[in-house]
């Protein structure tokens, strides 16, 4: 194809264009025909100007060679197939409007990013360290102090449930860096109550855990979310550092699972709860010196206590994926806090048959208890890090078209896919809902039945390690920024009543009908995220697994077939 050297005002041929169908022009049309083809440099920043090439620039170039490119049309309103293909040229090449961004600006921009990521991880161990330790031997410390362990347990999630509703609102106003120093102050003060065997002093602290641990669950993430977004980091970066987070809460309950262990055998039972303090001091010393301070707010708009609370609720309410996702979550977590109850008494009901010699007994031919709970934690870390990988895995199953449409950035979801992780999460609670119901299949008089249930527990916590990254993802998508710690503590309610009325009722019911209602619960929860899913996708997931499946089939047959041949 010729067209004509603006310059030199010769025909030349251009192949790039014969590709990309661009008709083709006669030597008669190209004559008498003033032709301006040019390229500004204002994107440049000087005020010189890029004088056209002989050929368009490769579509293979660099964002560095396109960015002074810009065709101007002039003068071509004459001839009608040299204006097609001034505009063909426009569409091949287009303009770019954004300064390519230099190495030193990249490299700022990634140093500004590990800074903030190390700023939140950093607090966030010592708090997950200090949780651990606690929660360690909670119930074998009110046990040996003669109290009732399920009404203790469930009366934090009564008061939970209770103060919900203002917790948020508190922490949106409020601010959530004070609010997390607040949950540090609150739990020194708690764990220095748990060390003595005095009733009030235990009753105090469980409705004072009630609120810290809406504290917990909500503060942090919403700090985090809001701050991460405020600095201006792609929310793929928010992705691998709420990883990252699940992947350190798990790391620090290993080590407090060690230390733990090692602390009740130097102090006793309430040796953990010493060192829970000291590590929760730290937290807050890290927190008032790294942490800036966010606010909840709509738009800029400053709300009141009462406009938190309303607000929250008017979201809830019109947004039915929201309240899906509270009822989901709820009936998740509730299953997993009172699976936190449960795990002592069942493996201490099981290891009573199960020989001396058995992995995660100790040497009184009791279950190990930090060591156990410093296993499940590691299997946790192991899904943390499979998390990513297995949400990659589903999205490669999905079809091409709704691969394409997901590169575009969508608003709504802030440029994160939800459909991926909405599969992965249905996935997770359906074998989740299977390994909880394992203990109810299982026989105390057997010598194998501990380390059957000690297994499946340690591969539930697999699935709580890959599924919790992923439930934040899912909440920092379908929830606002500026009242998302609201939301949550409101729909916390549902956690807090579940699990209370779960522990409360392991007094009158046996452990297995309760490990049954846990592996109800998860099912619940399976179908009510699959609603999330539209259908025509998910049908289209399933039929590339099945697919997948039976070309697999196929090709191992193929080979054991050909095996036998030679």
């Amino acid at each position: 194809m010729k067209l004509l050297d603006p310059d030199k005002s010769i025909p030349f041929y251009d192949d790039t264009m014969m590709k990309h169908n661009v008709g083709i022009v006669d030597d008669d049309d190209m004559v008498n025909t003033d032709v301006s083809i040019s390229m500004s440099g204002d994107e440049l920043g000087d005020s010189s100007s890029c004088s056209a090439s002989s050929s368009p620039p490769s579509p293979n170039s660099t964002a560095s060679d396109r960015d002074c490119t810009e065709f101007d049309l002039k003068g071509l309103e004459s001839n009608p197939k040299l204006l097609a293909i001034g505009r063909s040229m426009q569409d091949t090449f287009p303009t770019t409007t954004s300064h390519p961004t230099s190495p030193s600006k990249e490299l700022q921009e990634t140093t500004m990013f590990a800074q903030f990521r190390w700023q939140y991880l950093l607090a966030y161990i010592g708090i997950m360290l200090a949780d651990g330790l606690q929660g360690t031997h909670l119930y074998v410390l009110y046990e040996g102090y003669g109290y009732s362990v399920a009404s203790l347990y469930s009366l934090g999630f009564v008061s939970g449930a209770f103060s919900s509703p203002f917790t948020g609102a508190f922490v949106d106003k409020f601010g959530r860096k004070k609010a997390a120093m607040l949950y540090c102050l609150l739990e020194i003060v708690i764990n220095y109550m748990e060390q003595y065997p005095i009733l009030i002093g235990l009753v105090m602290s469980r409705v004072i855990g009630g609120i810290t641990t809406n504290l917990l669950c909500s503060c942090f993430e919403t700090w985090l979310v809001t701050e991460h977004r405020s600095r201006g980091f792609s929310e793929e970066k928010l992705e691998i550092i709420l990883r990252d987070s699940g992947i350190v809460s798990n790391s620090a309950a290993i080590l407090s699972g060690f230390l733990a262990h090692c602390l009740a055998s130097a102090l006793g039972p309430v040796g953990p709860f010493q060192g829970a303090v000291t590590t929760t001091f730290f937290a807050l010393i890290l927190v008032a010196s790294l942490w800036t301070e966010n606010y909840g707010d709509a738009g800029g708009v400053v709300l009141s206590f009462h406009g938190h609370i309303a607000g929250a609720f008017s979201t809830i309410s019109k947004d039915s994926k929201i309240s899906r996702i509270g009822l989901i979550q709820g009936l998740v977590e509730g299953a997993l806090q009172t699976f936190v109850f449960l795990w002592s008494p069942a493996l201490r009901q099981l290891s009573a048959s199960a020989p001396s010699s058995t992995i995660g007994l100790d040497e009184y031919g009791e279950p190990a208890y930090g060591l156990i709970f410093g296993a499940f934690m590691a299997c946790a870390v192991v899904g943390g890090f499979v998390a990513p990988i297995s949400r990659r895995l589903v999205f490669s199953f999905l079809p091409l078209k709704r691969k394409k449409d997901l590169m575009a950035n969508d608003e709504e979801s802030h440029g994160l896919d939800p459909t991926p992780v909405n599969i992965l999460c249905t996935l997770c609670y359906l074998v989740g809902a299977a390994l909880l119901f394992v203990p109810c299949a299982l026989t105390k008089d057997s010598p194998h039945a501990f380390s059957i249930c000690f297994v499946s527990f340690m591969i539930y916590e697999f699935v709580v390690g890959v599924y919790v990254p992923s439930e934040g993802v899912i909440r920092s998508i379908y929830m606002p920024s500026e009242s998302m710690c609201s939301i949550i503590n409101i729909l916390r309610i549902i956690t807090n009543v579940a699990v209370a009325l779960g522990v409360f009722s392991t007094t009158f019911v046996p452990i297995k009908a309760s490990f049954a209602a846990l592996s109800t619960m998860m099912i619940i929860a399976a179908v009510l995220q699959l609603s999330l899913i539209p259908q025509e996708e998910f049908h289209s997931f399933y039929v590339s697994v099945m697919e997948s499946a039976h070309f697999w089939r196929r090709s191992s047959k193929l080979v054991s077939e050909t095996k036998k041949i030679h």
